[in-house]
């Protein structure tokens, strides 16, 4: 199996890809089910804290870390995409895999998962743990 992170709030702790599904992300337009995962918890914290446009003390205190256990089949890897957007949906509607390796934008050298919980293999996915997490105020500048 592929062991990738997630940081999430805890209601939103699970596979589905709704969140996904509703707003859209950089790999998915809105109306397409996908989780965002990556494979170390410490860029799972870089890809949350770069959207959080909150100070530190404004934050839910609700944040977990899941580990999340997928489908053991090799992730087909996107490489550099320049519509990322359309190439995501592309390779939702193609089924080929139900784990793919995206590079990691924030950290060179490092790789996000896209997970598609509409695949056949989808049920074989499941979180491993879930533990509270606190962000770090050094991420805040503090």
């Amino acid at each position: 199996m592929i062991s990738a992170w997630r940081i999430c709030r805890r209601v939103y702790a699970e596979l589905s890809g709704e969140g996904a599904r509703r707003y859209g992300g950089r790999w998915n337009s809105p109306g397409r089910p996908l989780v965002y995962l990556a494979e170390h918890p410490a860029l799972a914290i870089l890809e949350v804290r770069v959207h959080l446009d909150v100070p530190l003390e404004l934050l839910p205190d609700d944040y977990v870390l899941m580990h999340v256990s997928l489908p053991d089949e090799p992730p087909a890897d996107a490489g550099v995409v320049a519509d990322t957007v359309a190439d995501g949906d592309a390779w939702l509607t193609s089924k080929v895999s139900a784990v793919r390796r995206v590079p990691a934008l924030l950290a060179p050298h490092s790789s996000n998962f896209l997970f598609n919980p509409a695949h056949p293999r989808a049920g074989e996915a499941s979180v491993v743990e879930i533990e509270p997490y606190r962000f770090d105020p050094r991420l805040w500048g503090e």
